[in-house]
C-alpha cells in the first residue's frame, strides 16, 4: 500500500496513532500520552523543574504545568520546594510512578515494533538515525517559537 499523501501527512498519520495506541496500552494506569514523557524524563533526571520539562519540550509552560498537576494528584510525582530558589519546585517519581516506568516502556517497544515490521535492524537505525536528523533541524528553524524561552 502506497500512501500518496505529503510528508507532513504521513508524520500526523504516525503520532496520531502512537497518540491513540498509547492511551489505549496505558488505560488502566489512568495515563494520558501527554503525561507520559514527564514521567519518563523525571525517571531519568529527578530533581529538575516544570521550567526544565517545558524547555526539553519545547511545549508552553502551561502544558506541562498541568500534566505535572495530574501526575501530582494521581501520586506519580512529588514536587518540593527548591532551597536556593523559594520560588521553584524540584520535581521527582514517587514509588508509584517509580513503578508504571516499566509498562510504559513496554507498550513503547511494542509501538516500535509494530511501527518498523518488515524493518531491518539497519533500516530501523537509518530511520530513527534521519528523524533524529529531522527533529533537530525543526528545532533550529526560525519558525521554533519556544527556542529563546
Amino acid at each position: 500500500m502506497s500512501l500518496d499523501i505529503p510528508f507532513r501527512g504521513i508524520v500526523s498519520i504516525v503520532v496520531r496513532n502512537h497518540f491513540i495506541f498509547m492511551n489505549r496500552e496505558l488505560k488502566h494506569l489512568e495515563l494520558t500520552e501527554g503525561q507520559v514523557p514527564c514521567l519518563m524524563v523525571l525517571s531519568k533526571k529527578s530533581g529538575i523543574t516544570q521550567d526544565d520539562l517545558a524547555k526539553m519540550f519545547h511545549i508552553d509552560k502551561g502544558t506541562i504545568a498541568r500534566a505535572i498537576r495530574k501526575l501530582e494528584e494521581k501520586g506519580m510525582v512529588n514536587k518540593v520546594q527548591d532551597p536556593v530558589n523559594r520560588r521553584r519546585y524540584l520535581l521527582s517519581l514517587t514509588g508509584k510512578g517509580k513503578e508504571v516506568v516499566p509498562v510504559i516502556l513496554r507498550a513503547e517497544k511494542k509501538w516500535e515494533d509494530i511501527l518498523f515490521k518488515g524493518f531491518s535492524d539497519e533500516e530501523r537505525s537509518f530511520m530513527i538515525e534521519g528523524m533524529n536528523r529531522l527533529a533537530e533541524n525543526s528545532l533550529g528553524s526560525d519558525c521554533n517559537q519556544f527556542n529563546d524561552k
